[in-house]
């Protein structure tokens, strides 16, 4: 975690696509998953959010799964209302359950990986268009599965646009 931050995971404040607070402690579960996005606007973590929402039934029935992103909670309220997201998604501008996880952001030369791109033309495939570039377009995508403690099980840290794991791959950590 970063200086300041607490140590007490259960007390950062996440807020929802509407601006309600939503204390982390409040998200436990056996296990959670964080889906964490570069930003909601991002067309390869929108595609990813919707594989992730479509296979949430294969997810232990005790675990619960929620995407984070820093910013753009517009796009986030788009997602859960016109595209048909189920599963929470909430915001962290502080970034601090990236912090708690250990991820950071894309170099520049990941940021301009032909694999990125190749990620993007095949979002856009899916009928996702492009929407507002926000300040969180450097971070790396990923995931972070916690225990009921909110001490990180797994992680996965994407190392270019798009660089997700295996959905199967997520229930599998999620199961274990």
């Amino acid at each position: 975690m970063r200086p300041g931050d607490s140590a007490d995971p259960g007390a950062v404040i996440l807020h929802d696509p509407d601006g309600r607070p939503v204390p982390l402690r409040d998200l436990t579960a056996d296990p959670l998953v964080v889906i964490l996005v570069r930003y909601f606007g991002c067309l390869p973590c929108q595609a990813y959010l919707q594989d992730i929402d479509a296979a949430r039934r294969r997810f232990p029935a005790e675990a619960r799964v929620v995407a984070v992103g820093g910013s753009a909670d517009y796009q986030a309220r788009w997602l859960r209302d016109t595209q048909g997201i189920d599963m929470p998604l909430l915001l962290d501008p502080e970034q601090r359950i990236r912090a708690i996880a250990e991820l950071g952001d894309l170099t520049r030369r990941q940021l301009l990986s032909p694999q990125g791109a190749a990620n993007y033309v095949r979002a856009m495939r899916r009928g996702l268009r492009p929407q507002k570039i926000t300040k969180d377009t450097v971070r790396s995508p990923g995931v972070a599965i916690f225990g009921p403690d909110l001490q990180v099980r797994w992680t996965h840290e994407g190392r270019m646009l798009g660089d997700y794991p295996p959905v199967d791959e997520v229930v599998r950590q999620a199961s274990c």
